[in-house]
């Protein structure tokens, strides 16, 4: 009879050998590189390498690089063929996280990662990123252009739900785009979120890229506020990411029969942008004329504001995801206590998220006025409310007074005051 040691560690060998075995590709495929860029930069390149003839330069958004971007690198590497490099630049240039750094990231580093990217394997390269990322792509691809390149490989710019903003507009204004979307004439895809924020404003980005010359594809992600998820990911995001290495697949075949201009366009002046988020309740400047709303709240019961006169109305567009919208709730809850008036109410809208999200937050978070349920995000686009949280302040004509488009603490002494002297 076999001694029972001799089985264990008969056992014990065979699920080291076989555990080896399986994780050597990912050893050998996926790599680490640091590559020194102008200005003595270092910057740590993670390469999923393939055989096949395209790579893909993904620059992380502003936030960094998620799970989710991680495992569609390792798909498409993997099963799909396609080499991906992801780069940091925040990481790289020792940036703060966040939209205001990605506005300085300079087009220089990006073009030069092209050419490296290029030199190193031979492929043809596809731009990618997400949100403020597309900044830096885009510069990259004008600058690349600027290099008088011989032959067309790179092919073009993947965008999801992309964000070239100069600033943060004033709340009921529209946006002011950045000189590179006017300058930008390679093919682009876009897939954008259907329930993002900045969804509504995407027919006015078009207009900037097709103006430049750009041959822009456009491409809507049903039900969809995020693709690259920051937690679990929901019913809808996980259905669509399943399909989407084919998609990009067919994505890149369309830009590379599009074909990129080896010629870059001349960029504009950069204007003062000097706006961006509030840090008070401020006048407000735009249409002062209300929407009306009709939602139902989170316990199904109907509101209709056709009209929002003969009170003071404090409308608040915030969602669970959002954490300076989740910071300001206390303060909010505070502010209501101390109005403490008949002609004076809160109305919350969350916008665009599922019930079961929002009753799951409010176990941890007490919420002391009206939920109402934006389901499609269509309220907030009559608003034209494009960050979160954005909030306007309505008086008893029913008529916009103040608005503010980031979180702020509502119950200091000289927001009150504004609040009060509407009231009387």
């Amino acid at each position: 009879m076999p001694n029972p040691k001799n089985i264990f560690l008969h056992i014990f060998l065979m699920l080291v050998i076989s555990t080896s075995v399986y994780s050597k590709p990912d050893n050998e495929n996926n790599l680490s590189q640091t590559i020194i860029l102008s200005d003595n930069i270092d910057v740590e390149i993670k390469i999923h390498k393939a055989a096949g003839n395209y790579a893909i330069l993904w620059v992380a958004p502003g936030y960094g690089f998620r799970k989710s971007q991680w495992e569609l690198a390792n798909i498409l590497a993997r099963k799909k063929n396609i080499e991906v490099w992801m780069i940091d630049m925040n990481e790289a240039l020792f940036l703060p996280r966040g939209s205001t750094a990605m506005r300085k990231i300079s087009g220089k580093y990006v073009a030069e990662l092209i050419n490296i990217l290029h030199k190193k394997t031979g492929k043809k390269i596809i731009l990618m990123s997400s949100y403020y990322g597309a900044i830096p792509v885009l510069r990259g691809a004008r600058q690349w252009q600027l290099t008088r390149p011989d032959t067309p490989y790179l092919l073009g710019a993947v965008l999801f739900s992309p964000n070239l903003y100069a600033t943060i507009p004033t709340l009921g204004k529209d946006p002011i785009y950045l000189p590179i979307a006017k300058a930008s004439n390679i093919p682009i895809m876009i897939f954008q979120a259907e329930t993002n924020g900045i969804r509504w404003q995407a027919g006015s980005l078009l207009k900037n890229l097709y103006a430049s010359g750009s041959q822009t594809y456009f491409q809507i992600m049903p039900g969809i506020t995020s693709i690259f998820y920051r937690q679990e990911r929901p019913r809808a995001v996980n259905e669509y990411f399943k399909t989407l290495p084919d998609k990009l697949i067919r994505a890149i075949k369309t830009l590379e029969k599009t074909g990129a201009p080896l010629k870059a366009l001349a960029l504009n002046k950069v204007n003062d942008f000097s706006h961006g988020l509030d840090i008070e309740l401020k006048e407000y400047k735009g249409d002062t004329r209300v929407s009306e709303i009709i939602l139902t709240d989170i316990n199904n019961k109907k509101h209709a504001y056709k009209s929002l006169r003969n009170k003071v109305t404090l409308i608040n567009f915030w969602a669970t995801w959002c954490p300076p919208c989740v910071e300001e709730i206390p303060s909010l809850n505070r502010l209501g206590k101390i109005i403490n008036h008949p002609d004076f109410r809160i109305i919350s809208i969350n916008y665009a998220e599922p019930l079961d999200d929002i009753k799951k937050f409010l176990k941890d978070f007490r919420v002391e006025y009206p939920i109402l349920l934006d389901r499609n995000g269509m309220v907030a686009r009559e608003w034209k409310v494009i960050v979160f949280p954005s909030t306007f302040v309505i008086g008893k004509d029913g008529q916009i007074k103040y608005g503010v488009n980031a979180a702020i603490k509502w119950d200091t002494e000289d927001t009150i005051g504004i609040l009060r002297k509407l009231l009387n």
